[in-house]
């Protein structure tokens, strides 16, 4: 039972060198990658709609942008969104629709919501 013990030790040590160089290689690529600007825009949805536009309001033109979407307290039921980002120049949207497991089409319901994002200048 030791021995099993100290082989799995010696192979978690041996391991990490690949994650750790896979970090370095992250951080040399982040370095790379210009200003990283993050934030969060606040949208309130007034009426149910098949997509909601989320403006991101950006003031330079992002070589890369990833977006999430959520909503403070818990929905009942729960439910699926579908999410995009698109968008040009300075102006990038979050594009928001809901699943749906049937097929129809389904209203967007009205609310609160927050998307949080990363952009790459």
């Amino acid at each position: 039972m030791a021995d099993e013990n100290l082989t799995l030790a010696q192979d978690i040590t041996e391991n990490d060198y690949p994650m750790q160089h896979a970090g370095e290689e992250i951080d040399e690529i982040l370095s790379r990658a210009g200003k990283i600007h993050y934030g969060t825009v606040e949208h309130k949805m007034t009426g149910a709609n098949a997509l909601m536009r989320i403006p991101l309001g950006l003031t330079f033109a992002p070589k890369q942008v990833i977006a999430t979407l959520r909503q403070t307290g818990a929905p009942t039921p729960y439910q699926n969104y579908c999410t995009h980002v698109s968008g040009s120049g300075k102006s990038y949207y979050l594009n928001v629709c809901m699943g749906s497991n049937n097929g129809s089409l389904v209203n967007v319901p009205t609310g609160t919501y927050y998307v949080d994002y990363i952009a790459i200048e």
